[in-house]
């Protein structure tokens, strides 16, 4: 079962309140914040993804298909700290596609053009409904745990060093490799919990913000 970048049950005894009831969104969701790059747990760790694009090496020749995968295992042997992998499909919005053969469909005469594009049209709507249309995205998850509580700064100028330089050493290895942003950050984020939504939605993009944390108290 795949989980939240390195997530693990932090929780501790708390409230009989809180302990009888059920347990809000805000109890179990593990991101304080996603800010500078990174996403920021409640636990105090730092994570940081590094995109890779998708290869299809069935497309390359033997000789490159070794080259390639020898290369990657070279970059990964390399890494002496924690890290995850993440493959996402995530799905395609095809309405813009539908929408554009509606259009053509209404200013075509032919009946036989005509025809097609209503085929077309139904073939696209079936693969959206289905679940067919993916497309496939990897992601490298690299986490650093909080170490100085007096510079929280050392922690993320650690942690963007090694996005940095795991994403270049992957980029010479022709891994297409580079670091999320804030917006990608929770991008990746609104499909890994909103998986459903995620073909016709996006997250926030701007004036983005955690929503306010209430704890019970016992009074």
């Amino acid at each position: 079962m795949l989980k939240w970048p390195f997530s693990k049950n932090t929780s501790r005894g708390g409230s009989s309140a809180a302990a009888k009831g059920s347990p809000s969104t805000q109890g179990w969701f593990p991101i304080k914040d996603i800010s500078n790059g990174f996403i920021h747990r409640r636990d105090g760790q730092l994570v940081a993804a590094v995109k890779v694009a998708p290869v299809n090496i069935f497309l390359l020749t033997e000789t490159e298909r070794v080259r390639k995968i020898k290369l990657l295992e070279e970059v990964l042997n390399g890494i002496d700290y924690r890290y995850q992998i993440v493959s996402i499909a995530r799905p395609i919005d095809l309405d813009t596609y539908i929408n554009r053969l509606g259009e053509m469909k209404n200013e075509e005469t032919n009946r036989i053009k005509i025809r097609l594009l209503t085929g077309y049209m139904k073939h696209a709507a079936a693969m959206a409904t289905s679940g067919e249309a993916l497309i496939r995205e990897f992601y490298m998850l690299l986490v650093q745990p909080q170490s100085n509580l007096k510079k929280p700064k050392l922690d993320e100028q650690i942690l963007y060093r090694r996005a940095q330089e795991l994403a270049t050493n992957l980029s010479s290895s022709d891994l297409l490799s580079y670091v999320c942003s804030d917006e990608e950050l929770r991008d990746l984020e609104f499909v890994f919990f909103h998986s459903s939504h995620a073909a016709h939605e996006r997250a926030p993009l701007t004036n983005f913000s955690l929503p306010t944390t209430y704890r019970p108290q016992e009074v």
